[in-house]
């Protein structure tokens, strides 16, 4: 967790327990961790829809395209080996 600066906020204790549950966080995280974890993967989603909508791909395509990355760098790391 970054703690680079900390920030003071006040979060609804109902919605508080309800995003521990849906992040089921491992082990007994802090309420900072898990409101935290909410944030990157709200704001991560958020940028990958965003990016998704200006690249003008399908889902299909935006997959398809994925993919050949991830099989293209998987045979560079064999061929490097």
């Amino acid at each position: 967790m970054a703690t680079s600066r900390v920030k003071t906020i006040d979060v609804d204790a109902g919605l508080l327990a309800d995003t521990r549950d849906a992040m089921k966080p491992s082990g007994e995280a802090a309420d900072a961790e898990v409101v935290e974890r909410a944030m990157r993967f709200y704001f991560g989603r958020r940028a990958l829809e965003t990016s998704q909508a200006m690249s003008g791909l399908s889902e299909d395509d935006a997959m398809r395209v994925a993919n050949e990355e991830l099989h293209a760098t998987r045979r560079e790391r064999r061929t490097a080996a």
